[in-house]
């Protein structure tokens, strides 16, 4: 029996755990809608207006991207090193990408 490469385990261990942790982030969005009455006024009357709709391109890309290394990773079963660590990165954006997007939106929402 052949043991896994250490590197094989440390990939594999920041994937799920980035995946993880993103999907854990994708719930807090649902607060607003849980937290009705705590919010400043109603959702209906919230907007947020963005001036360069390509903004939403970047993000887009590497959430598809994201989907596509996810279902790889997963039908492999986090055999493959280099899809591992491409998701971990992909994620990792992706992370970085919701927090900044929590920064500017929740403080309209709960003031």
């Amino acid at each position: 029996m052949t043991l896994p490469s250490k590197n094989h385990t440390t990939s594999k261990f920041v994937a799920k755990l980035l995946v993880r942790l993103f999907m854990l982030l994708l719930l807090f969005s649902f607060a607003p809608f849980i937290l009705e009455q705590e919010t400043i006024r109603p959702l209906s009357q919230t907007f947020v207006y963005i001036t360069n709709k390509w903004a939403f391109i970047f993000p887009g890309l590497l959430f598809v991207s994201f989907l596509a290394l996810l279902i790889l990773t997963l039908r492999n079963k986090y055999r493959h090193i280099d899809i591992n660590w491409m998701l971990s990165l992909n994620t990792a954006l992706l992370i970085g990408y919701l927090i900044m997007l929590y920064v500017k939106i929740y403080p309209l929402i709960f003031g």
